[in-house]
């Protein structure tokens, strides 16, 4: 099943293979230390590297690399249709990068993370009305529901690859492939780092 998974990102770049997996640690940092005050500046944290991460990822979208361009992964309604559609036959269809559903997830959850984090500044800085707080706590459980879709989406749908690849005795090995970008992946993480050095004082 990790086969599957893997195999599925790899026409990621560095740069997005990095910062999705970075945010998946800011997300379940953030949500491990949402009810503590003792943790607070943790959670805090959290949210603005995953405000940071997000912004660079929609700029990353517009002069990254082919495979994480918005232009080369547009998704239109039609599309998305036709890819459902394909998945109830013996061929569905196979796209390099982001197919047209797990491009429209990405952007909810680009989407809903955005709105969580700016409405988690509001409320640390006692920014604006109380009812901010109660949006936070809203946004902040929509996007714990979503990840987990997310998350049990992408492992059913390797479930089903695995069979499938059973089923049609394909090889399982991986093709080599060095990832391009990696230089700019490692900038991230150094960034990333320093800012949580900075901000938890380790």
């Amino acid at each position: 099943m990790i086969h599957q998974i893997s195999k599925r990102m790899m026409s990621w770049d560095a740069t997005v293979m990095v910062s999705h997996w970075l945010l998946a640690i800011c997300f379940l940092g953030a949500v491990l230390t949402q009810d503590s005050e003792k943790f607070r500046l943790v959670h805090v944290t959290m949210g603005y590297t995953m405000f940071g991460l997000v912004a660079f990822r929609l700029i990353w979208g517009l002069i990254g690399g082919k495979y994480a361009r918005f232009s080369s992964i547009f998704p239109r309604l039609k599309k998305v249709i036709t890819y459902i559609r394909s998945l109830f036959t013996s061929h569905p269809e196979k796209v390099i990068g982001f197919h047209a559903i797990g491009f429209l997830s990405a952007y909810i959850l680009l989407a809903v993370i955005l709105t969580v984090t700016i409405s988690g500044y509001l409320v640390y800085e006692e920014i604006g009305p109380d009812f901010f707080e109660d949006l936070h706590e809203i946004l902040g459980n929509l996007l714990i529901t979503i990840v987990g879709i997310h998350v049990g989406g992408v492992l059913i749908h390797a479930i089903l690859e695995k069979i499938k690849a059973k089923a049609a005795l394909q090889p399982n090995a991986l093709p080599s492939r060095k990832r391009p970008y990696q230089w700019m992946a490692g900038i991230i993480v150094m960034v990333v780092t320093y800012f949580w050095v900075m901000q938890i004082k380790i």
